[in-house]
């Protein structure tokens, strides 16, 4: 499975600084997670800039310029362990990018065939890739045309669960004025394909300065809050508030 890392801070600053240990931390990771990397985050110019590679993050040349390149108050960072029979290539690594919103997913959902009927019935985007995790993007897309971004992560993630596998669909999701950190798996489902469930596991921790999530991996249970199964984090990038939202 995949890895996710995200950041909401008071002031910007380079990544490296503003994550310090958890960034070299969170890429020791791609030993295991080496099917990709991803960042994304806003700039000194509040633009949403993108920058990902199909190789693994610790031995990128790549990852380690653009992310000591990269200063902002609010990011998000993927490290990709493809599925079985999903091509290792851009198209298919995080994070999606649409607009003024990216999107980064760590978990399984099957079959493809079915979320893309999905997709076409609420009226999404086509796909570019071969990844349940971008189609998971689309239907969560066409629900902010709707909804705000937690309402919008909630009902795309009723609406695969009814009609597909969920191993899990965590997420990070990026907008303009908010982080939104979603931690929803399926027990029964990631035990009955061999998984332990921890690995789905979401903490987070807040100070004065800034707010961090991440998958299960390096985050130790003190000062590291659970965000248990089922719900939201929403992290402002205007005053650093963290709202827990419960949705199921």
């Amino acid at each position: 499975m995949c890895r996710l890392l995200g950041l909401v801070s008071a002031e910007p600053e380079p990544l490296p600084a503003q994550l310090g240990s958890d960034l070299s931390e969170f890429t020791k990771l791609s030993d295991h997670h080496c099917d990709g990397w991803g960042i994304a985050y806003w700039d000194g110019a509040d633009d949403l800039v993108c920058h990902k590679a199909p190789e693994p993050a610790r031995r990128s040349a790549d990852f380690e310029a653009r992310t000591a390149a990269a200063t902002s108050d609010a990011a998000l960072l993927h490290l990709r362990k493809a599925s079985a029979n999903m091509a290792n290539n851009l198209d298919n690594t995080h994070p999606f990018v649409a607009g003024s919103v990216a999107f980064a997913h760590n978990g399984y959902l099957n079959p493809v065939s079915e979320l893309d009927r999905l997709v076409t019935e609420v009226g999404g985007r086509d796909s570019t890739g071969d990844t349940d995790s971008e189609r998971y993007f689309n239907l969560v897309l066409a629900q902010l045309r709707r909804h705000g971004p937690a309402e919008a992560l909630h009902i795309a993630a009723e609406l695969i669960a009814d009609r597909t596998e969920a191993m899990s669909l965590n997420c990070l999701l990026l907008t303009h004025d908010a982080l939104f950190a979603s931690c929803r798996y399926d027990e029964k489902v990631v035990r009955a394909m061999g998984s332990d469930p921890r690995t789905f596991e979401l903490r987070y921790r807040a100070d004065a300065d800034r707010v961090v999530v991440a998958s299960e991996g390096w985050a130790q249970p003190e000062p590291w809050r659970m965000l248990h199964n089922g719900q939201i984090l929403q992290v402002d990038r205007s005053d650093l508030r963290a709202t827990v939202h419960t949705l199921r």
